[in-house]
């Protein structure tokens, strides 16, 4: 299993469902492989303006999909409270590693 594709094929449906533009993935792909997201890292990742950067993770936050965290130049956002769970489980599950010479 690739953790990383099904992370982000789960993201881009549920992205779609709210009709949510496609760059969102680039905010909500970090958190819910359990990192912190800062808005400059977003921006830069998705080429987006200061503006449209800030405006997308309020919108994220809004929606209980991030949690923002600090003050400030501090601030960083996580995993919200309403990200579904099935988008993260197996993030978090422990996996069985496999023998890459059986």
């Amino acid at each position: 299993m690739n953790t990383t594709r099904e992370v982000w094929t789960a993201l881009d449906k549920a992205v779609e469902q709210r009709g949510w533009p496609d760059r969102m993935l680039y905010a909500l792909y970090p958190a819910a492989m359990g990192n912190r997201l800062r808005r400059a890292t977003y921006q830069a990742d998705a080429e987006l303006s200061e503006q449209q950067a800030q405006r997308d993770i309020r919108e994220l936050v809004r929606a209980g999909w991030l949690t923002a965290k600090g003050e400030a130049q501090g601030r960083y956002y996580t995993a919200g409270a309403d990200l579904p769970e099935e988008i993260t489980r197996g993030v978090r599950e422990p996996r069985p590693l496999r023998d890459p010479y059986a």
